[in-house]
């Protein structure tokens, strides 16, 4: 029986969006120490994929796959299923994550379906939920790469020669049983709820985030080439230590950000000092640099601070360098029209909410150059995320879905 179509009226199905995201955190899940590694393109990320796609295929959703292995549940509209009103985000995790970052998004997207067709409204535009791939670039860079294919911003072709540690390519991983397609789908409106990963909201006590933006994302990998030498025998003044070096750099980032202000960050995630022996001066040193700025000037002005400071610590500490930068997201403002619609569907819940940035990067970010984008956050219990303690309370991941299907409802129009 059709039911009101005012979105703010209607409550998704929060026992059952709770219990398929039980079942999805079961794949990958190591243990409560190690938590959930699906990463992009592994056994456990095909794993999660086959999930989802059986569960669209069980609710009627056509299921199309992009040549870049995206994922998307249609829902016609009455004017047919060309740009669809689009919900998602990601199911690839880090090395041991939690159970929300990026699933939360695509199977709350799939809730608001469901429940639209358990109350049987339907719509005058289509909808649809999304699942991008690799949108953690914790194997492969850059990250938000199946987001990056579909907006534009990064070719096929190119995404395909992107290696991992071991050596293996995309387009191998692509090309592995049937992950990619031959479908096209292309959002008209994108909208995308998450958890905070931030202690924003839970610190102020509010219950939705309302984003206006995301902040810029630049990673490099860079290489310092020194001498290995005898740790005993080799004085301090004489020695080429690459790991000294890094360690000269991360310091330099990290002061570099405080200067620049405006709430930017750098970060030294990962350092491979060579040999990697005990009583040896490391000659060389694998490093990556994360850059994050929500101010475009200050994103591009920091950009080149940060190739210059890996250029002055080579030459201080006596290195050889070689730097290549892997990822340039740049900030992004979303849609007004879209936050305000967000801003006003929590309003109406009577939820708590505040305006603010994100400073993760996220699939909305590179989509809203190219469609109406906004995004929705939750909060996170102790503001932690990318870890196994990452957590938010089952109301509040019903809150978040609910304000979701009020958006999405909206710019659907129902009939």
């Amino acid at each position: 029986m059709k039911r009101t179509a005012r979105g703010q009226d209607l409550v998704v199905n929060g026992p059952r969006l709770l219990q398929s995201l039980e079942r999805l955190g079961r794949i990958g899940w190591n243990g409560e120490e190690a938590g959930i590694t699906r990463l992009a393109f592994s056994d456990e990320d095909r794993q999660a994929r086959r999930f989802f796609l059986d569960e669209l295929a069980a609710s009627g959703y056509a299921c199309r796959i992009d040549a870049a292995g995206n994922i998307f549940g249609v829902r016609p509209g009455g004017a047919g299923e060309d740009a669809p009103v689009t919900m998602g985000s990601h199911l690839d995790t880090v090395r041991q994550a939690g159970a929300y970052d990026g699933a939360y998004g695509v199977l709350a997207g799939l809730e608001v379906l469901r429940t639209l067709d358990d109350l049987g409204i339907a719509t005058r535009h289509p909808l649809a939920v999304a699942n991008f791939v690799n949108e953690e670039g914790a194997r492969f860079q850059p990250d938000m790469m199946g987001s990056m294919i579909l907006s534009g911003a990064l070719s096929l072709e190119e995404a395909r020669t992107k290696r991992d540690d071991a050596g293996i390519s995309v387009g191998e991983e692509l090309d592995r049983g049937n992950y990619a397609g031959a479908d096209r789908v292309f959002p008209g409106k994108y909208l995308e709820l998450h958890v905070e990963q931030g202690p924003i909201l839970e610190a102020e006590a509010l219950q939705i985030g309302v984003v206006e933006g995301v902040q810029g994302i630049a990673w490099w990998q860079g290489f310092f080439l020194g001498q290995a030498a005898h740790a005993g025998c080799t004085p301090l003044a004489l020695r080429k230590d690459a790991l000294l070096g890094a360690a000269d750099l991360a310091l330099a980032v990290r002061a570099l950000a405080e200067e620049l202000g405006d709430g930017s960050v750098a970060t030294m995630g990962r350092c491979a000092p060579e040999p990697d022996v005990i009583n040896v001066v490391p000659g060389g040193a694998r490093f990556t640099l994360d850059f994050r700025s929500y101010d475009p000037e200050r994103f591009e002005r920091g950009k080149i601070l940060v190739e210059e400071l890996v250029r002055s610590v080579a030459f201080r500490n006596g290195l050889e360098y070689r730097l290549e930068q892997v990822a340039n997201a740049l900030p992004v403002r979303f849609d007004p029209t879209l936050v305000a619609l967000v801003e006003q569907s929590a309003r109406e819940r009577r939820y708590t909410y505040r305006r603010m940035r994100s400073g993760a990067g996220h699939d909305a970010q590179l989509l809203a150059p190219v469609c109406p984008a906004a995004m929705l956050f939750i909060p996170s219990v102790g503001g932690v995320s990318h870890t196994p303690k990452e957590y938010s309370t089952p109301e509040d991941l019903v809150r978040g879905a609910n304000v979701l299907l009020s958006c999405a409802l909206a710019l659907a129009e129902p009939l």
